[in-house]
């Protein structure tokens, strides 16, 4: 075979082989931080209450988009547990995480102390013994990552239980607010310069709720 464009064979191949790819690319990462964008997996279209993450592949792929899981460990996860009862169960558990991290957000942004019973939850998380840290390039520089040894897929759960407890110990509470979108489920974390973001996305929720506005006082001008 000669050098020069791709052989097409070849990328079909690498594209069959990550078809988690367009899974990850559906979710909207516009919490600021991993806690609360795996808290967003929930959402609401079209006046419906939706679960992005519908399969054991989309718990994966979330991971993957949002920097908690590389390739390789991508890859090994959907091949041992897509389709398995082990890893219907590890969905079952993920959404049971995500309900008591959505109740941890509300009571921050209520200024209302943590449950405890989701601090025991992420304490048995943190539990599990994994693998290590390491240092991963990204376009910004670099971010640290855990490269784990999977052995359940329950120990996908982990990272996710690493940010909630780097959301507890070092988050600044106040900066935690919900989409003023009242339908919308979304959280963020307002890094705003001027502490003033009211919108999880201002293409989406702020456009939708100033049009809102704008007929409110349309209808009022023309009131007798």
């Amino acid at each position: 075979m000669t050098s020069g464009a791709p052989n097409a064979n070849w990328c079909k191949i690498t594209f069959m082989v990550r078809p988690w790819r367009r899974r990850a690319d559906r979710f909207a990462l516009i919490g600021n931080h991993g806690c609360l964008d795996f808290v967003n997996t929930e959402g609401v279209q079209k006046g419906q209450r939706v679960d992005f993450l519908a399969e054991f592949p989309d718990l994966v792929a979330w991971l993957s988009a949002a920097q908690l899981l590389g390739p390789a460990e991508t890859d090994e996860a959907i091949r041992r547990w897509s389709g398995t009862p082990a890893g219907a169960r590890a969905l079952v558990e993920a959404r049971k995480l995500r309900a008591s991290l959505r109740q941890m957000l509300e009571q921050t942004a209520r200024g209302r102390p943590i449950a405890a019973s989701t601090v025991e939850t992420i304490n048995a998380l943190l539990a599990r013994p994994l693998g290590h840290g390491e240092l991963v390039r990204n376009r910004d520089g670099f971010v640290r990552r855990v490269r784990f040894g999977l052995r359940a897929p329950v120990d996908l759960l982990v990272p996710v239980a690493e940010a909630a407890s780097d959301f507890l110990c070092h988050a600044t509470f106040f900066l935690v607010r919900k989409c003023e979108n009242p339908p919308c489920l979304r959280y963020f974390y307002d890094l705003s310069k001027n502490r003033g973001r009211r919108w999880c996305s201002m293409t989406v929720c702020g456009n939708r709720m100033k049009v809102a506005a704008y007929h409110r006082r349309a209808q009022r001008r023309r009131r007798p």
